[in-house]
């Protein structure tokens, strides 16, 4: 069975387990789950009598390895491959549903057994640069360091070749203004602290609107 790709925005997390005797527990609820959910998962992938039978061809291979039955070893293996590849599939038809009604998105996880993603926390860049409220303004914030005494600021039209300095700040943010419109300048800051100064930032393009 071909693997199927998600293109959702709203991840769901399977969080399989590793060891055989978990996975068969976890696949069997994810079973029931669905079976039981049928309104919210009408149409699982693969198809949930397939996955049953391949949750039973693995306890089969299992039980074979327990006693120790020549070439059994391997046989479970492929068998754990193909339900782990069964479980995969159920996780991207389950994201695909989940996007369809982002609003119950949490609900549907849940139905099959899984959960969804917990979003990321978004890091601020250590510079950005945005548009000023009037043309040729271009306002710059950046992270704020922490002792930082004063902010020193440098602007380049050059790509970076030569760089002019901006009025230092007490915070870490400045407006600079009377900039021509359409022109590509990059920026740089670096914070003063009790030790020293800081190495300048990366410098962030920005084109002056």
């Amino acid at each position: 069975m071909a693997k199927q790709v998600s293109t959702s925005k709203i991840g769901v997390a399977l969080n399989a387990p590793l060891k055989v005797a978990d996975v068969l527990v976890f696949a069997q609820n994810v079973h029931d789950k669905m079976a039981a959910s049928t309104v919210l998962l009408p149409t699982p992938s693969p198809a949930l009598p397939l996955l049953q039978t391949d949750i039973d061809a693995l306890a089969s291979k299992e039980s074979l390895v327990k006693g120790k039955a020549p070439g059994a070893v391997i046989d479970r293996d492929a068998a754990l491959k193909v339900l782990r590849i069964d479980l995969n599939n159920e996780c991207a038809y389950v994201e695909l549903v989940a996007n369809a009604d982002p609003a119950n998105a949490a609900k549907i996880a849940d139905a099959a057994g899984m959960s969804l993603h917990k979003p990321r926390a978004r890091t601020k860049a250590p510079l950005a640069a945005k548009a000023g409220t009037t043309s040729g303004v271009v306002q710059l914030i950046a992270l704020h360091a922490a002792g930082a005494k004063a902010n020193e600021w440098q602007y380049s039209t050059d790509g970076g070749k030569t760089w002019l300095d901006l009025p230092s700040t007490t915070k870490a943010t400045t407006t600079v203004t009377n900039l021509p419109p359409g022109t590509s300048v990059q920026f740089r800051q670096r914070a003063v602290t009790k030790s020293g100064v800081s190495d300048w930032s990366l410098p962030v393009p920005h084109v002056v609107a």
